[in-house]
């Protein structure tokens, strides 16, 4: 039982957990009874994309990638499923070829960084200016709505309760299969030191591009829920999504530097920081301070818990507990 216990508190996301029951404690003091089920559909609806996005974004932190090209992808999506949706297209393949086109996007990152080796920042920063100027290029103008019957199915599944949720849901068990998968293993292991990944006889260049891949395809998931909610496009509609996923990321047990992480910690920091953001955005009236406040807000956040984690692990290494990358 102590062992357990143990485990569960040095599990990378015990943090960003504590965090998010703090804030929804938090919330029902301040405002009793928000927690319905018109609070949860707008926020799953709103903060979802950025949920979703954090998990897949913690794919490739965990084998020690970065991506910060989310917006550009996830832009990128907006433009290519509205514009297909004015032509009159049917939804299923409007669907299909926005998948194609995040896979295209994240294998052009994976050929770069895992491939050919380029610095995955200097890459991914050249490749989301290169999504986003294509977004620009095909609507210079927010316009549009996405097909009537998906957008009727959006909002009257279980009475507009189930689309957000089920969308999140296709996330969260990619996830899962990932992380019991072969793959998984490889993905931390490469993360970790990628030198022994290579002695040991794993393909650490195959890993780093599948990892990409499969980060785009969350990211366009997360687009198609983002563009069914907002029932429109705009090729900056994501412009602000990179950095908190970052930060969401980080808030939620995963280490930049690779190897230690789990993306239900990055669900967990990311539906943090949506909380807190909206708190701060409902108590602060001034639209000037607004963003001053969120980004105190956000950087206390990453700071606190950063310190906690490592305060965490620091105590159960001098009591001798072996700290592993992952949660047993």
């Amino acid at each position: 039982m102590k062992s357990k216990l143990i485990n569960f508190i040095r599990w990378p996301a015990f943090v960003s957990l504590v965090l998010l029951v703090s804030l929804l404690i938090i919330n029902q003091i301040l405002s009793p009874g928000y927690l319905n089920k018109a609070y949860i559909t707008n926020f799953l609806g709103s903060n979802g994309p950025l949920i979703m996005s954090s998990i897949g974004l913690s794919i490739v932190l965990i084998s020690g990638g970065m991506d910060i090209s989310v917006d550009g992808i996830m832009s990128l999506i907006n433009v290519v499923y509205i514009t297909l949706s004015e032509s009159g297209m049917q939804t299923i393949l409007i669907l299909v070829i926005c998948i194609l086109v995040g896979l295209f996007c994240g294998i052009i990152n994976g050929l770069f960084v895992g491939y050919l080796r380029i610095t995955p920042i200097l890459t991914t920063f050249a490749t989301s200016s290169l999504f986003s100027g294509i977004a620009l290029w095909i609507m210079p103008s927010p316009r549009g709505s996405v097909p009537k019957g998906l957008l009727n199915w959006y909002y009257s599944w279980l009475g507009g309760f189930g689309a957000p949720i089920l969308f999140l849901l296709i996330i969260v068990i990619g996830w899962f299969i990932i992380r019991k998968s072969k793959l998984g293993i490889m993905l931390y292991a490469v993360g970790a030191n990628k030198e022994n990944s290579y002695l040991s006889g794993i393909n650490v260049y195959r890993v780093q591009f599948i990892s990409y891949v499969l980060a785009a395809l969350f990211y366009t998931i997360s687009a198609i829920s983002m563009t069914t909610y907002f029932s429109g496009g705009d090729a900056t509609v994501a412009s602000a999504l990179t950095m908190k996923a970052i930060t969401a990321c980080v808030i939620g047990g995963v280490l930049l530097s690779g190897g230690v992480g789990d993306g239900i910690g990055a669900a967990f920091g990311a539906t943090s920081l949506g909380l807190a953001i909206t708190t701060v955005l409902a108590i602060v009236k001034n639209a000037f301070f607004q963003d001053f406040a969120s980004g105190v807000l956000m950087l206390i956040a990453v700071i606190g818990c950063t310190l906690l984690n490592r305060y965490i692990a620091n105590k159960f290494s001098k009591k001798g507990v072996v700290i592993n990358a992952e949660k047993d």
